[in-house]
């Protein structure tokens, strides 16, 4: 089941489907948003350089709603109206925003988390993803949905973590699978990655003010059709 808005110039620019990801859930249903990259901030590192939603099979859809033009706040609307149009669904678990995409601005960031936030009430879920433009939209914008600020650096973890988020990082490798505390973040790595328990069954993303509470960063490690364009760009960074 999808949903697609369409519109004289946001023809194609967002849509929101469910999902067969198994990383997600492997028992119930998972629900997805994607939205144009042209609602992704510049500064993002991957843009263009190892964005997996560039390539794969997710690449098709990319570039399909890449085709769209529109000012952020425009796109936001129209993913909020593809959320909308989902169906009420007893075997929700939850609604993942943005597999490729962003809200680069407060009233972008509020439009779409409305939208999820009544979506996760109305099927007793949980709405969360992942945001760059964390510097640029107060945490407060995204509501109740359970937001993690995608950071570069530990150092960037602990500005988004006083800035209200709790952040998530991409590294090139898991050097360790257990959580373990740098520069006074805890660093916990993925269990999908390390465990391969799904997203259903670990949760630390379905609850990000509890992660910052604990002072805690997701790390992520690179992974994807795009994994070693996403190593070579980190190590270009960290050089």
């Amino acid at each position: 089941m999808k949903a697609e808005i369409h519109g004289d110039v946001l023809t194609g620019a967002a849509k929101a489907c469910r999902t067969s990801n198994r990383k997600i859930t492997r028992g119930r249903h998972a629900y997805v948003t994607m939205a144009s990259q042209a609602s992704c901030p510049l500064s993002c590192p991957l843009l263009g350089a190892g964005c997996y939603a560039e390539a794969g099979p997710q690449g098709i859809h990319t570039a399909r709603l890449n085709k769209a033009s529109g000012t952020p706040e425009a796109i936001a609307r129209a993913e909020a109206e593809a959320i909308a149009s989902l169906p009420d669904d007893a075997q929700a678990v939850c609604l993942r925003l943005h597999v490729v995409g962003d809200c680069v601005t407060a009233e972008a960031a509020s439009t779409v988390a409305e939208a999820a936030e009544a979506w996760a009430v109305r099927n007793d879920a949980t709405a969360y993803g992942y945001t760059h433009a964390w510097r640029d939209v107060p945490r407060e914008a995204w509501r109740s949905v359970s937001i993690l600020a995608s950071v570069e650096t530990m150092a960037e973890a602990r500005e988004a973590i006083e800035a209200g988020y709790a952040p998530a990082i991409v590294v090139a490798e898991h050097t360790e699978k257990r959580a373990r505390v740098v520069d006074s973040v805890r660093v916990i790595p993925c269990p999908n990655q390390t465990r391969d328990v799904t997203c259903d069954e670990c949760r630390l993303c379905f609850n990000a003010e509890a992660l910052h509470k604990r002072r805690a960063v997701i790390a992520f490690e690179a992974h994807g059709a795009r994994a070693r364009v996403i190593r070579d760009t980190l190590k270009a960074r960290d050089a």
